[in-house]
């Protein structure tokens, strides 16, 4: 029979824990919940194209365009790639497999497999999979068969399986994401709370429950100290990395999985911590009966003891899987052996390596050799046999094909434990939580935006009660519309940065998505309210709106519905698309369609019938046809004007004149508001109602749209860890595509390699110095005042050694190597650091080779690339250019980098994988040839043990060749410990012990064991002995080891021999006469220059998605915007094509002067977007730049702007090419420029330039100086004067005035005074009845309005050019202020 269902599970107020005191572990889930893993002939296969190669500017539409064709014919040329081949295990409920193999044997991808996430990865069909256990999510109803325990699901059926059990599989990788803001307690007690069952949510408050739940992990990971702090990320402050990793692992086992998959998840932590992690796991799963698989690279000895199984992969086969304690004596028994010191986890992952394997006299021709061979013994062994009968043993044949299917239907095909209101309840919890905890955006939000309000407020001040403010009116009404919409376009943005949290968690089977979608919406309420008051308030008021609280109230209704309509486009748009950068040129274009089809810019009268269907889709122009009915409908202007007027008309009766306003009719001195907007913009009272409810049904159809589009539209999943090679070198290179099938000969350093590469990398002691420290302190200032984070700390390196620097997660050793390697950047430094007298100068941080703990690098680069860059700016001058370049190719071929060469390195979790990632960062530093030092942070982090080792065996070639090294180091093996001749471990930024190691660590081990310690046993590792004995978190810690060597006769003799040092090293000072390198930068100035710009112009053309989406905003938004419609009576309207364009050859009337003149200003808008695409980009070469390249003064910062604003010029010219064709000729300003001969002119001027609402008269005073000020007047002014002045006006049937002249008179005379005065155009001369008056003669006089001449041109021109020089400066001079680091302050 089957046990409960997970939803079945009773919970009461007070639950039992089971309190384990030494792990701490307490689970809401109770301890009869069970699970077993079985798995039979499971092949696991990619596929490959030839297709897959670097993208670039030109290949990109290339390779699309194949790829349809290649769909549409079927004839896609793919080559299968097996992954794994023919595995098979069992894991019971209780039991902990752990994985091994090589980097490339297929340890994840079984991981993934056996959770479901096959994302670009093919099952085989005959693959068996079971994972079935008492407790499901879901309910399934029993049948009459007592052990149905055992489903082999098919692998056809994997998806849908995983679809509905999501929840029951967790797969961790090694990336951990949180919402930065909040804390760990709420981190772990959502996710607690997220596995809970629905019915312990309704009936009872399981937050006593989670709590519990979430503190005994916390204590079992010693996270208890962080319960209150914020996670953070790498731009707010937090907790450690390793803190955070521990958080990670927290999640998940709250989460209450019952199959866990832990792929490296002891990556960047110390060995104590590893071991608690691994320790906390074994609790749970033998507590809870849970299946926990893991892959661990450098698993000490305790680590593998924790296991109860072990499976051996050898280029994606199995040679064995069996109990962890009979593994290592399986493999002697082949005839191996296993070296001194050696872990079980190490020797066995040796065994996959030929060139590490050690093989016993006399069974040289009997053990196997490879893969195949390994295959062979192993089916041939006792351990497979007993494999495949415990397999048998599982009632797999107990069910029926009919059973199965009785069994599917019964069960609710849900992976959640709560309800969808309960996923939405505990999602705007954690929403609140977060908000609350980072108020400052929803502050400066709120107060920013009061602030534009009063600004424009006091630019619309008490405007006149009478037809002067109609077009003031209009134009804060529009703006104010359309700002309300687009506030929320920030939120589209907001979606990317947590969307890889919400997938995180969705595939955790914690809520679905349309479950946090809902709650972000509903939590953004709150926020939404006050913003849409602060903005419109204040300038409603100020500008003398209509003050009525009908006509109020209606405003500010539209504004907050016109806002929430906005989050949900914006949101919209940022769910339908897969990456972001592709949201924001779709989002840009909508933008301007939303814009000109509002009816301001383009009237509706105005609009062409093709495509006046987009504003019946508009939300915006329903909100701004009824704010402008609420506010004009019902009122009588008073004429600010008439026609004619002046000292000749003081006596003429109201029939015999007009006001100028549209929408005036003869004899009355007012105009009605309605009328003015029927005349203008075709816009009736009736519809101020209908159209808000409009504006609802189009708000929730986008809602709706929005929730599905979150529910079915997942992000862009990265392409994995898959070799790229730029196109021409494919066809060249026969290196694999793809990690997991690369054999581990092609990925691996050959450790027992001895060549002269090693011996040529090496100072060979020609530069090398000893560099000292002593009394080395370093404080920060914090709001709690100063954090001391290094506190007396001594020691030195000298060529020709290896030092170690050790310690806890959090002890200090990237600060000290940060403070040693003149990186610190704030703070105090107090202290000596004191090295040879040629290398102190301002060149000394440049000498000195610093691989940090993150891979940071150019994704876009190759590996050879990256090298050549670093060799070429950084390593001195004296070398010549093919001197560097034959340097890199002996890095590259001692770091066996010489398959990946050509590869692009790819961002992290695509191209190369994490052991190359770490080569190449290493190989940078290497070909940088540093002169004085090299320091490593963490440079065997996330490795495996074959490849650490490696690794360390190069670093102590390189010290033995005359370099000195200093690095940081989390897990050694006893092996790789040996091979320092050094150590200073700190604790808490204290130092605990500094000194040699000695041979076969005698010297470290006897000075701990002679502070009253048992020794460490010759089985033990003697860096994992000293990582516990000396843990803080170790419960029986009783001394207090900082003090110990602070008073200790070993420290004496350290004192003893550094002053010794100090004054050889100031004896050298005196006698040295030879300063080298003195510079701050190895490479000049130009030389900077050029390699920069180059590499910029690189990683555009290699970006396509970036030059397409300035490209398609180039051409699509300037065809967009400037689509089909002139004048509604011009013929000339229908000529153009209608997708193409909107101010299609705009008729020199009233109107189309004005068209054009908003054409104007929404190109300019269109620059906007461009910033949009160019600023993310900015800002990672910024932080790239920030993060590696400044530190090691590789280049200037001077020339990392410039070298950015070069890169920028070419496509931004091309841009304003495309902008000039298409704009400027199809908008009909080329003819304004023939009909005053000087086409060549207007036109080369247009293109050399490539909002204006406000006339500066209307202003208030105040701003006056604004309006001369900003670069944006003269930038437009110049473009409208060359475009449109000097043109004659033809006013169209709409735009004439008609009235009679006195009895007697004709429509000349009459007005012969005033347009001799005011100007216009009498189109009847000769009629005594209803003359038809244009007011305006020439565009010069509509322009003069905006107090743009035409004389002026080029001097705004010029202003304009300079204002772009300026920009260039104070980007320069901004960016020193801000962002150069001043040096931390040194006390002597």
């Amino acid at each position: 029979m089957f046990g409960p269902t997970r939803e079945e599970v009773t919970f009461s107020p007070q639950p039992t824990y089971n309190n384990r005191p030494d792990h701490g572990i307490e689970k809401i889930c109770p301890p009869e919940s069970s699970g077993s893993l079985i798995f039979r002939d499971l092949d696991v296969y990619g596929f490959d194209t030839r297709l897959d190669h670097q993208e670039t500017f030109l290949n990109y539409p290339q390779k699309v365009a194949a790829q349809l064709l290649c769909k549409v014919l079927g004839r896609m040329r793919r080559a299968r790639k097996t992954i794994l081949h023919k595995l098979q295990g069992v894991v019971l409920g209780g039991e902990m497999l752990l994985v091994l193999g090589r980097p490339g044997s297929g340890c994840t991808t079984l991981l993934k497999s056996l959770t479901g996430d096959t994302h670009g990865l093919q099952v085989d069909p005959n693959t068996q999979l079971s994972f079935s256990g008492k407790v499901t999510r879901g309910q399934m109803k029993p049948t009459s068969t007592d052990h149905a325990d055992g489903l082999f699901v098919p692998g056809e059926s994997m998806a849908d399986t995983h679809a509905y059990c999501r929840g029951e599989y967790a797969y961790l990788s090694d990336s951990d994401i949180h919402f930065a803001h909040l804390t760990v307690r709420q981190t772990l007690d959502f996710a607690s709370r997220a596995g809970s069952s629905s019915k312990a949510m309704s009936q009872h408050d399981c937050r006593p429950s989670a709590a519990k739940s979430v503190e005994g992990t916390v204590n079992s990971l010693g996270l208890a100290q962080t319960l209150d702090t914020k996670v953070g990320d790498s731009f707010t402050r937090g907790i450690s990395g390793g803190e955070r990793k521990r958080t990670s692992i927290a999640e998940v086992l709250v989460g209450a999985s019952h199959l866990q998959c832990w792929d490296n998840s002891i990556r960047g932590l110390d060995s104590a911590n590893a071991l608690q992690f691994v320790q906390t796991l074994r609790s749970n799963t033998s507590e809870s009966k849970t299946v926990a698989v893991a892959t661990l690279y450098q698993a000490s000895e305790d680590i593998y003891t924790c296991f109860d199984k072990v499976m051996l992969l050898y280029e994606g086969q199995e040679i064995y899987f069996g109990p962890a304690t009979r593994a290592k004596l399986y493999f002697m028994d082949l005839g191996f052996l296993c070296p001194e010191r050696s872990t079980t986890a190490d020797f066995l992952c040796s065994i996959t390596n030929p060139k590490e394997r050690i093989t016993k006299q006399g069974f040289e021709n009997r053990v196997p050799r490879n893969a195949a061979e390994f295959v062979k013994a192993w089916y041939c062994s006792p351990g497979y046999a007993e494999l495949n009968a415990e397999i048998q043993r599982y009632p797999q044949t107990r069910l029926s094909q009919n059973d199965l299917t009785y069994l599917s239907r019964q069960r609710t095909r849900t992976p959640y434990m709560i309800t969808f209101p309960q996923q939405v309840q505990l999602c705007m919890v954690r929403g609140f939580q977060r908000l609350f905890q980072d108020l400052a955006p929803s502050i400066s939000g709120v107060v920013g935006n009061a602030m534009i309000s009063i600004i424009l407020g006091s630019m619309f001040y008490n405007m006149r009660q009478d037809t002067s403010s109609f077009f003031g009116r209009s134009v804060l009404l529009f703006f104010t519309i359309l700002t309300n919409t687009l506030l929320a376009s920030f939120e589209g943005v907001q979606l990317w940065d947590h969307r890889p949290i919400v997938e995180k968690q969705y595939r955790f089977a914690f809520y679905r998505r349309s479950a946090e979608a809902v709650a972000s919406m509903m939590c953004d309420l709150p926020n939404k309210i006050v913003l849409t008051a602060g903005f419109n308030i204040p300038f409603y008021f100020l500008a003398n709106m209509r003050r009525t609280p009908a006509a109020f109230f209606t405003f500010y209704l539209f504004a907050f519905t016109s806002l929430l309509t906005g989050s949900m486009l914006y949101r919209t748009i940022g769910a339908i698309s897969q990456t972001l950068t592709a949201s924001i040129a779709p989002g840009s274009v909508f933008i301007l369609l939303l814009v000109i089809y509002t009816g301001f810019v383009l009237p509706i009268p105005s609009m062409h019938p093709w495509l006046r269907w987009f504003n019946y889709i508009n939300p915006v122009a329903y909100a701004f046809e009824s704010l402008m009915v609420n506010e004009f409908d019902g009122i009588a202007f008073p004429c600010d004007g008439f026609i004619p007027e002046g000292s000749s008309y003081t006596r003429v009766s109201p029939d015999e004149r007009i006001c100028s306003t549209a929408g005036a009719t003869a004899g009355s001195s007012t105009v009605d508001g309605s009328a003015y907007l029927a005349a203008t913009f075709d816009y009736h009272p009736d519809r101020l109602w209908p159209n808000f409810g409009i504006l609802l049904g189009l708000m929730v159809f986008l809602c709706c749209i929005y929730l599905v589009a979150t529910e079915n539209f997942p992000a862009q999943r990265t392409r994995g860890e898959v070799l790229v090679f730029r196109k021409e070198h494919m066809l060249n290179t026969g290196a694999p595509s793809d990690q997991e099938t690369q054999t581990p000969e092609q990925i691996t350093i050959d450790s027992c390699e001895t060549s002269e590469h090693s011996e040529q990398l090496g100072n060979k002691g020609k530069q090398a110095a000893t560099f000292l420290w002593d009394n080395l302190s370093y404080e920060i200032k914090s709001r709690k005042g100063c954090i001391r984070l290094l506190d007396d700390v001594e020691g030195w390196v000298e060529p020709g050694t290896l030092t170690a620097l050790m310690g806890e997660s959090g002890a200090g050793k990237t600060t000290l190597l940060n403070v040693l390697a003149a990186r610190a950047s704030v703070g105090t430094i107090s202290g000596e650091m004191i090295v040879d007298a040629r290398f102190e100068n301002e060149g000394f941080a440049r000498k000195i080779g610093y691989a940090q703990q993150q891979d940071v690098t150019l994704p876009t680069a190759t590996v050879k690339e990256a090298l050549v860059f670093n060799a070429r700016l950084r390593q001195s001058s004296t070398y010549t250019d093919v001197d560097k370049l034959a340097y890199v190719d002996e890095v590259i071929a001692k770091l066996e980098l010489d398959t990946i060469a050509d590869a692009v390195i790819g961002k992290p979790g695509e191209g190369l994988n994490t052991e190359q990632r770490k080569r190449v960062t290493i190989g940078i530093e290497l070909a940088s040839r540093p002169e004085l030092l090299l320091f490593l942070d963490e440079p065997t982090s996330g490795l495996d043990s074959s490849t650490a080792w490696s690794i360390c065996k190069l670093l102590r070639k390189l010290a033995d060749s005359g370099q000195a090294i200093l690095c940081t180091i989390h897990q050694p093996s006893g092996l790789i410990f040996e091979m320092f001749d050094r150590l200073l471990f700190i604790q808490q930024g204290r130092p605990v012990y500094f000194g040699d190691v000695g041979y076969k660590s005698r010297t470290v081990i006897d000075y701990f064991a002679g502070h009253g310690l048992p020794p460490c046993a010759s089985d033990t590792n003697p860096a994992e002995w000293l990582m516990q004995i000396t843990s803080c978190s170790n419960a029986n810690k009783v001394k207090d080891w900082c003090h110990i060597w602070a008073t200790s006769a070993e420290r004496r003799k350290i004192k003893e021999s550094l002053l010794q040092r100090k004054v050889k090293l100031r004896a050298s000072t005196i006698e040295s006469s030879e300063r080298i390198s003195y510079a701050k930068n190895a490479s000049s100035y130009a030389q900077q220059l050029y390699c920069v710009t180059r590499r910029n112009f690189q990683q555009d053309w290699r970006t396509p998605s970036y030059l397409h989406s300035k490209l398609f905003l180039a051409i699509g938004a300037v065809s967009r915007q400037t689509s089909c419609a002139a004048v509604y009576e011009s013929d000339d309207g229908l000529q153009g094509l209608v997708n193409g364009f909107s101010f299609y050859m705009s008729a020199n009337s009233l109107q189309g002067v004005q068209n054009q003149i908003f054409s104007v200003f929404l190109l300019f808008t269109l620059h906007s977007s461009l910033v949009q695409l160019i600023m993310p980009r900015f800002l990672d070469n910024r932080s790239l730049y920030e993060l590696t390249d400044q530190p090691s003064r590789t280049y200037r910062w001077d020339v990392f702007i410039i070298a950015n604003l070069i890169s920028e010029i070419p496509s931004q010219t091309i841009l304003a090419i495309i902008q000039f064709a298409t704009w400027y000729y199809p908008v009909g300003m080329y003819k304004n420029a023939l009909s005053t001969h000087a086409l060549n002119e207007r036109s080369g001027l247009m293109f050399l330039l490539l909002c204006v609402l406000v006339t500066p008269e209307a202003l208030p005073r105040f701003w006056h100086f604004m309006y001369r000020a900003t670069p944006v007047t003269y930038f437009v002014n110049a473009i409208v004067s060359t475009g449109l002045a000097g043109v004659p006006i033809e006013c169209s049937a709409r735009e004439t005035f008609s009235f009679d002249p006195p009895p007697g008179q004709s429509c000349a005379f009459y007005l012969r005074d005033y347009i001799m005065q005011s100007g216009g155009i009498l189109l009847n001369p000769a009629a005594t009845r209803h003359c038809n008056f244009c007011p305006v003669s020439s565009t010069d006089a509509v322009i003069a309005r905006f107090g743009i001449f035409y004389h002026d041109r080029w001097r705004d021109f010029g202003i304009t050019l300079a204002y772009s020089t300026f920009n260039v400066l104070s980007a320069l001079a901004l960016y020193w202020l801000f962002r150069v680091p001043k040096a931390a302050r040194r006390m002597s």
